[in-house]
């Protein structure tokens, strides 16, 4: 016999705007300048791809040696041949002192060897014979950022982002930048126009996460001096413990936040949820009922209560708080896998099997609950004596069952090989803390 999918523990959730805990907590210190200049240097080679280079016309006038050596060295450097390219782009800049295309390249070749000195003398000659030229000033402040020269670097990105708006490496390195100098909103427009151009580059959105999140962190502490006393401290201390796991804390911490607060129904939702975490269901349901109490028309609060009370096999408590969710709020699917388990428990089988397959075909609802409301789908079936179909439901629940399993093995594989490789290079960022579980 298949078992069933685990119980007793809070069900996920959207995001509530009403809810106190709506805002991410600090990181526990600041991360912002190791973190931002910690740069792959297949980053300076991404903007090397992406940038123009000078067009045969544009090279028609130099000699037919040089032209091939410029070739030849751009080739190299997209080859990842930095010793050739940056021979090759010092002999074609010897050659021809005013070809500026040449000194970008030979510049970013020295940059790439951790030449940086060399590289901003060959990139600052690039810019004086050629002020507007696309990308000589993006790897000019990218050479003076690894030399913690930001200020410079600071000026330079800003003329390759006035000069070039409408690219998303410039603006991401204006960033990145901004963020060595703990500048974070600066460094925040930045990345979110960077993410507005580019909205699928990882590069981007790690930079722009780790700004997100330093400016809270930032926001957080200017709170904390200004009133450590205030019930807003309490409240992001709370919200902190329950990301790190401890429920324990987060409960105490809530707690005092409650004491100090105007009435908050959002903390008592969040304090019922992580007493819920912590197994104390009769305190959890207490909470949420303070909530109610509070504001009678808080749906996270009530969807929560139902789906304990499901979880406690009360459904007659349990079903008219979940049929109250959906008709507020009918796109809180997650009510309708509740929903259909407490009619289950009171024998409903025909209306449970409507409210797991609408779960099944709602859209961008959780994996894991399609998955359980396929087994529990193939109980309402089987007590209804709908075999075949109880059959097909739980063929399609070990489906999924051992689907999961396998994305499982494969993200354990990943772990193993990130653990077994050269991890130098920053983590990905978290995503912004759920201000429940």
């Amino acid at each position: 016999m298949t078992p069933q999918p685990p119980r007793n523990s809070p069900p996920q959730h959207p995001q509530s705007p009403r809810s106190p805990q709506s805002s991410a907590p600090p990181p526990p210190e600041s991360q912002t300048r190791s973190t931002a200049r910690r740069i792959s240097p297949l980053l300076l080679l991404l903007a090397f791809l992406t940038a123009p280079q000078p067009s045969p016309a544009q090279t028609s006038a130099l000699p037919a040696a040089v032209q091939e050596q410029f070739l030849q060295g751009t080739e190299a450097l997209r080859a990842n041949q930095i010793d050739q390219a940056v021979d090759l782009f010092t002999r074609v800049t010897r050659s021809s002192p005013r070809f500026a295309e040449a000194f970008v390249n030979l510049g970013l070749a020295l940059s790439q060897q951790g030449k940086n000195e060399l590289a901003v003398d060959a990139l600052s000659k690039a810019v004086a014979l050629k002020p507007q030229l696309h990308g000589a000033h993006l790897f000019l402040a990218i050479s003076e950022y690894r030399l913690d020269r930001f200020e410079p670097a600071s000026a330079a990105i800003r003329r390759e982002t006035a000069l070039s708006p409408a690219d998303a490496q410039a603006w991401m390195w204006q960033g990145i930048i901004d963020l060595a100098t703990d500048h974070l909103a600066d460094a925040v427009d930045a990345l979110n126009k960077a993410f507005r151009i580019d909205p699928a580059n990882v590069d981007i959105l790690y930079h722009r996460g780790r700004a997100a999140l330093d400016l809270s962190r930032q926001s957080y502490e200017q709170m904390f001096r200004a009133d450590p006393n205030s019930w807003h401290v309490h409240q992001v201390l709370a919200q902190a413990d329950v990301e790190a796991g401890r429920d324990p804390d987060a409960v105490e911490q809530f707690h005092l936040a409650i004491a100090a607060a105007p009435p908050q129904s959002g903390l008592h939702e969040a304090l019922g949820t992580a007493l819920w975490r912590l197994g104390k269901f009769d305190d959890a349901e207490a909470a949420f009922h303070d909530a109610l109490r509070i504001d009678p028309s808080d749906i996270l609060a009530t969807y929560k209560l139902g789906c304990l009370e499901v979880d406690r096999s009360r459904a007659a408590e349990a079903k008219p708080l979940l049929e109250q969710v959906l008709r507020t709020d009918p796109s809180l699917k997650l009510a309708l896998y509740y929903l259909g388990r407490a009619q289950m428990q009171i024998g409903d089988e025909a209306s449970a099997v409507s409210s797991f397959q609408q779960t099944i075909a709602a859209a961008d609802i959780d994996p894991e609950i399609v998955r359980q409301a396929y087994f529990q789908l193939s109980r309402a079936l089987r007590r209804l004596h709908r075999t075949s179909e109880a059959d097909a439901a739980q063929a399609r629940y070990r489906a999924l069952d051992q689907e999961n399993r396998e994305k499982q093995q494969v993200r354990l594989d990943e772990v193993r090989r990130r653990r077994d490789r050269d991890t130098r290079l920053p983590a990905p960022p978290s995503d912004p803390p759920d201000p429940t579980p």
